[in-house]
């Protein structure tokens, strides 16, 4: 039985993988492939809990309410150039330094993506330590959760903070 983070992830890895404007996901399909990948029968109102968990941290996502045929991520903060842009591209905002520990198979993406933006302090063979300059707002959150486990902030403390009440909620709701 996998654990409800695990659940979770495969909810969003699913949509952001399988689902765009023109390949909508239907909740019968959502359900089939989570089983196929989790082993576990999920219920649709977990499915529902799930996108509501993900509008809260700032992904948009598209339902049958909006468009009659079915889910799909929208390309907002899902790919790491969309996101790396998005914090970035700020022209009146003030950057904060965010340390994070990321894991290396995501170095390249992460340094070719912010640039100037993205000071590596240290290295070892399976982790990096990097302080990203970007604009502090609520889909920080979100960002740094779609690296799931690859990703651990050190500094801001608050920031930490954060990202620990928003996975105790998610604990909550899936217990």
């Amino acid at each position: 039985m996998a654990s409800n983070y695990i659940k979770f992830y495969t909810f969003f890895d699913i949509l952001s993988k399988h689902s765009d404007n023109d390949n909508m996901l239907s909740m019968k399909k959502i359900l089939q492939m989570m089983e196929e990948r989790t082993g576990d029968k999920i219920d649709r109102r977990t499915i529902y809990e799930y996108i509501k968990n993900l509008k809260e941290l700032g992904f948009d996502i598209s339902d049958y309410s909006k468009n009659n045929r079915g889910y799909f991520l929208k390309p907002i903060a899902v790919t790491l150039k969309n996101t790396a842009n998005k914090f970035v591209d700020y022209k009146n905002q003030t950057k904060t330094d965010i340390t994070i520990e990321f894991d290396n198979d995501l170095k390249h993406q992460l340094t070719s993506e912010f640039k100037e933006s993205i000071d590596l302090l240290r290295e070892t063979d399976t982790k990096f330590l990097a302080v990203v300059h970007i604009v502090y707002d609520k889909s920080v959150i979100g960002w740094i959760l779609s690296f799931g486990s690859k990703a651990k902030v050190v500094e801001p403390p608050e920031l930490k903070y954060a990202i620990k009440e928003e996975i105790n909620k998610l604990n909550e709701i899936y217990s």
